[in-house]
């Protein structure tokens, strides 16, 4: 915890805005479905724990309830070509999700107010439009929903042909800006125009196997449709990744953090 606070303080005081959320963990939360008094007294006591640590701080700390482990395939598998198990793995991730913002509500300081981020079934675009999914009940009105943004996978998430897919190198023709329009337009109906913000709280193009300036047109690209639709694109790296060195503290391509910073001058 004290290292998650000095994060948190060094992302404050550089004026950046900083999300919290419980990101995986070990996959303990996959136990949900068949542990669900355990998993849910871990969940309470961490968020617990979390609330009290950061209760006083300002609007510049969001809480994230889940990151993409909403969503539970052995409850219902979306490739299955069948819908048993769907409306039980939507419920489970619907109250967990109910759990988070009762706790948080209720735990005092800042919280009672703090801006929340309520995470999307697998934070996959599709599956949080689902009708299935529902916000939850939130007595400030201060939630917004996270759903992260990696079309096509085969693009942005592999470098090489997999089980699942065949690696895709460019990116950009009309067949490609025609998905991102559908997808962002799928977002908008379903959540900006009815007053729920949209964070894309992942979003980046990665791998070898493509050029820096395919990479940089779908980073830039996606970034700016986002933006026009009033919809927060996060960009997402970690070790190895080829966005930021963290050795040396920098970003690798400066030129085009600059370009996605004067997005909206």
């Amino acid at each position: 915890m004290r290292k998650v606070q000095q994060v948190v303080n060094w992302t404050i005081d550089n004026g950046m805005y900083a999300i919290v959320n419980i990101h995986w963990d070990m996959g303990w939360i996959n136990e949900f479905p068949t542990n669900k008094t355990e998993s849910m007294e871990k969940y309470t006591r961490i968020w617990a724990q979390i609330c009290d640590t950061f209760k006083d701080y300002g609007d510049y700390l969001m809480f994230e309830s889940l990151n993409e482990d909403l969503g539970w395939q052995e409850v219902w598998n979306r490739y299955s070509g069948n819908n048993n198990g769907k409306a039980e793995s939507f419920e489970l991730g619907n109250e967990i999700n109910q759990v988070f913002v009762d706790l948080v509500r209720a735990s005092g300081g800042n919280n009672s107010t703090r801006h929340l981020l309520i995470a999307g079934y697998n934070t996959d675009v599709e599956l949080t439009c689902d009708p299935l999914y529902v916000m939850p009940n939130d007595p400030v009105g201060r939630s917004a929903v996270s759903i992260h943004y990696y079309t096509p996978s085969t693009l942005t998430l592999i470098d090489e042909d997999v089980s699942w897919g065949k690696a895709k190198t460019t990116w950009g023709d009309e067949a490609d800006l025609k998905e991102l329009d559908k997808y962002v337009q799928m977002m908008k109906t379903r959540f900006i125009d009815n007053g729920v913000p949209v964070i894309i709280g992942e979003y980046g193009c990665f791998g070898d196997n493509k050029t820096v300036e395919t990479r940089n047109n779908y980073t830039l690209t996606v970034a700016k449709e986002l933006y026009k639709a009033n919809m927060c694109p996060v960009l997402w790296s970690t070790p190895g990744d080829n966005q930021y060195d963290r050795a040396n503290a920098e970003f690798i391509d400066k030129d085009m953090i600059e370009q996605l910073f004067t997005i909206l001058d």
